[in-house]
């Protein structure tokens, strides 16, 4: 989550990093979904529901994914802690 956080931040002035980064969060969400963690898969769904990379113009959606990102990073936190 660190690393996909990261690369997001990056895609705000870089086109490049910002399909980098819509790619990688597919690859994710693949991978959750192959693990069964459908309630995990939900929330990387809805994160890349609202990505849209662009490459003359800023993320309209920069915020939002940012602060799902960061709940996302949060709730697996919580989750492992349980666990």
């Amino acid at each position: 989550m660190e690393k996909l956080s990261e690369i997001h931040e990056k895609g705000v002035s870089d086109p490049t990093k910002c399909r980098e980064f819509n790619s990688s969060a597919a690859i994710l969400l693949n991978r959750l979904e192959e693990l069964g963690a459908t309630a995990a898969a939900d929330r990387m769904m809805d994160i890349l529901g609202g990505c849209s990379p662009k490459d003359f113009s800023p993320c309209d959606n920069r915020q939002l994914t940012k602060g799902a990102l960061e709940r996302l990073g949060e709730w697996i936190k919580e989750k492992a802690e349980k666990s």
